[in-house]
């Protein structure tokens, strides 16, 4: 089953957050069963002068960290959403907003009050130059 319309809607809030600096973090959670992967994290970073995603996949027994371009964001919401993920959350300033997936896998967004009150700080800094 694809998602591209709900994954591209998330993608379109990201972008806008990230150009008016609003943007906290987005995260992959709620896994299908017991896996080994057990979270992806994307939090911004500044590489060669590009603002790019400090990705963290979160292992039972380890991390690992890549550094992936904002683009990139699609693919691996495609990836990882339903395989094993029901959970994307973006997180801003401003708001949250959820993509969940249900017991017979249809996605819903939802839009839910903001957690987070600062933005990322390495955004602020780059929006900043």
């Amino acid at each position: 089953m694809s998602y591209s319309e709900q994954i591209n809607a998330i993608y379109e809030h990201l972008k806008t957050s990230l150009s008016n600096g609003t943007f906290a973090k987005l995260t992959l959670g709620k896994t299908i069963g017991k896996t080994e992967l057990t979270n992806i994290y994307f939090r911004t970073i500044v590489d060669n002068d590009a603002l790019k995603f400090n990705v963290t996949f979160r292992y039972l027994s380890e991390e690992i960290i890549e550094i992936k371009p904002i683009e990139d964001v699609v693919m691996l919401l495609n990836q990882y959403l339903n395989n094993p993920f029901l959970t994307v959350i973006l997180f801003t300033t401003e708001k949250d907003i959820l993509i969940k997936l249900n017991k017979k896998r249809i996605a819903t967004i939802t839009e839910m009050d903001n957690t987070f009150k600062n933005a990322d700080p390495v955004l602020l800094d780059f929006l900043k130059k």
